[in-house]
């Protein structure tokens, strides 16, 4: 672990502290639910511009830019999966609509989110808890 990674973690606690951030992913662990795509777009339609879909675009693009940092090698994956920021619950939660979600928009749509889920579930494996 570099000071650079260490900064790097406080510009992210920083910006998942901020008070837009805080809304939203207090939003996406109580209010969010869809277990389909189509729900998802019935519930948070694009169109509207809802605060409910700005919500899920602001947590779901914190989550890609972490997975950037961290697939490219900018960031200590220790050091940001031993504080998680939530991402197992999150990404469970949005999960459901991915499939269908990426053949509509992109299919590379929120990749790194994903891949960033895949790493850490390994890192789990890897890294039990510290306290029994």
């Amino acid at each position: 672990m570099s000071e650079n990674d260490a900064m790097i973690m406080l510009k992210l606690t920083e910006m998942r502290m901020s008070d837009k951030m805080d809304d939203a992913f207090l939003w996406m662990y109580t209010q969010y639910k869809a277990d389909s795509y189509e729900e998802f777009k019935q519930k948070y339609p694009l169109t509207s511009g809802t605060k409910e879909r700005k919500y899920f675009s602001t947590v779901c693009n914190f989550f890609e830019f972490c997975g950037v940092l961290i697939l490219r090698g900018y960031l200590n994956e220790d050091l940001f999966f031993d504080l998680g920021f939530g991402l197992d619950v999150i990404w469970k939660k949005v999960k459901p609509i991915m499939d269908d979600f990426r053949k509509e928009t992109s299919v590379r749509m929120y990749e790194n989110f994903e891949l960033l889920y895949d790493k850490y579930r390994e890192w789990l494996n890897k890294n039990p808890p510290k306290i029994k």
